[in-house]
């Protein structure tokens, strides 16, 4: 067979098959490492807790996944996945740098000043992190889940001791205490 004899439209079409079947096998592995680092469902084969709790955060929208706050920085195909503060704290502030200079944030019966604890906090050489308060943020296994720091985590000696006048520090009084008042 002559090479002059074969038209040259059908060996154009067969590379460009042959360019498209690559193409398509190079995404295959992308795809696998963007499953695999992205889609929930991958994390819960090991964490089926966190992956439901996550599901009922009423927090954050679905496009937030574990590796926006389990990875740090851009990284398309992590190789691991980390729940340290140190390595968590930074993806929270990426998106919520301005909680920290906030001097009140109101949320239903709650008002709380980021500003004044870290100030305070700062000035008697402790430290804070996000996690602290907001570990129930996206991982809030109460009933039902409120993705809202909890009283246990301010009572203790070193923020508020519990006494009758803690209570006003964070809680609207009216409301919250009209509120308290109506369900007995």
């Amino acid at each position: 067979m002559n090479l002059k004899q074969i038209p040259k439209k059908p060996l154009f079409i067969f590379l460009g098959f042959i360019g498209l079947i690559l193409i398509i096998l190079a995404a295959l592995p992308i795809k696998l490492i963007q499953h695999t680092t992205n889609d929930p469902s991958y994390c819960n084969d090991c964490h089926p807790e966190f992956v439901q709790m996550w599901q009922q955060s009423e927090m954050h929208p679905d496009s937030i996944t574990c590796k926006a706050c389990h990875v740090q920085g851009w990284n398309p195909a992590p190789v691991s996945f980390e729940a340290e503060p140190a390595m968590t704290l930074p993806n929270c502030e990426r998106c919520h740098e301005e909680q920290k200079t906030r001097t009140e944030v109101v949320r239903k019966l709650i008002k709380i000043s980021h500003k004044i604890h870290l100030e305070d906090l700062k000035q008697r050489n402790l430290e804070l992190n996000c996690q602290d308060c907001h570990w129930t943020v996206a991982h809030d296994n109460g009933q039902p889940p409120t993705n809202r720091p909890t009283m246990v985590n301010c009572y203790s000696a070193s923020c508020h001791p519990i006494e009758n006048e803690t209570c006003k520090l964070c809680h609207f009084t009216e409301r919250f205490f009209a509120a308290e008042q109506n369900q007995m």
